[in-house]
């Protein structure tokens, strides 16, 4: 899902909605999204840009415990010149007030001594299109702690759920948890995540869920058997019951294929 958009009444509305369906550990977690679009041909300077420059300057927000973790995605579907973005950053808070004022005084200073922050921020914006900023709370996860280290691939699916509706997904999101358990047991999955969109807010947001199910292959992205899975998940239903529950409860807006650049985090 550096930087914090939308209201705070937004905020107030989501956790008041759905606090009582979240897990305890998940509650105060929270993520930050910056969807980057970077010029053709441009990718490996952007690459190299955000490895020298600013990945020391997480690392050290990660030691002064400012935040868990940042992580640099390129987005390997869709893909092509029209899409809305290709890069994406993902940084991880303990908590919503962490996201505020997340960086330790004279952070730069300290990693970048004799460097010009004036002229880092105009190579920033030279060397990409910061296309959005978005602020998620994390639901729910499998499994509970997060890995030591991330997954070379994850699918990104954005959900649609309608005013009223949060209650119904959630009960759907439950029932496909015990589905990506019987994958993650199997070891064709290795971990998956919900989300809900914090930030921006309002009737004309295009999805206000998210789903993240990390793989270890890029095989594993396609290498299931749907109905043996709803068999072995025992949820007493037929496939056809759990697809007609799953169109029911949410519109899938987009699903995306990321693929792990670098990133730093905690000690798990």
């Amino acid at each position: 899902m550096k930087r914090i958009l939308g209201s705070m009444a937004v905020w107030l509305l989501v956790v008041f909605l759905y606090a009582g369906a979240m897990p305890a550990q998940a509650q105060e977690e929270y993520v930050t999204v910056g969807y980057m679009k970077v010029a053709p041909g441009q990718g490996d300077a952007y690459v190299q840009f955000e490895q020298e420059l600013w990945k020391p300057v997480h690392q050290e927000r990660v030691n002064a415990g400012k935040i868990l973790g940042w992580y640099l995605y390129g987005v390997g579907s869709p893909s092509g010149t029209e899409v809305h973005h290709n890069y994406a950053t993902v940084t991880f808070f303990a908590s919503f007030e962490a996201m505020e004022n997340s960086y330790p005084e004279g952070v730069w200073e300290k990693v970048h001594p004799g460097i010009n922050m004036d002229n880092v921020n105009e190579r920033t914006i030279n060397t990409r299109d910061l296309v959005r900023n978005e602020a998620w709370q994390l639901l729910d996860q499998m499994p509970e702690t997060p890995l030591a280290t991330p997954t070379p691939y994850i699918t990104v699916d954005y959900m649609k759920v309608p005013p009223g509706g949060g209650g119904q997904y959630m009960e759907l999101e439950q029932l496909w948890r015990k589905i990506h358990q019987v994958r993650i047991d199997e070891g064709s999955m290795a971990d998956w995540a919900l989300y809900s969109l914090v930030f921006p807010g309002g009737s004309a947001t295009e999805y206000n869920y998210a789903t993240a199910n990390g793989y270890g292959e890029f095989k594993d992205l396609n290498n299931f058997d749907f109905a043996g899975l709803v068999e072995k998940a025992g949820l007493g239903m037929s496939v056809n019951e759990v697809s007609g529950k799953t169109q029911a409860a949410r519109d899938l807006v987009r699903s995306e294929v990321w693929y792990l650049i670098d990133y730093v985090q905690a000690e798990m």
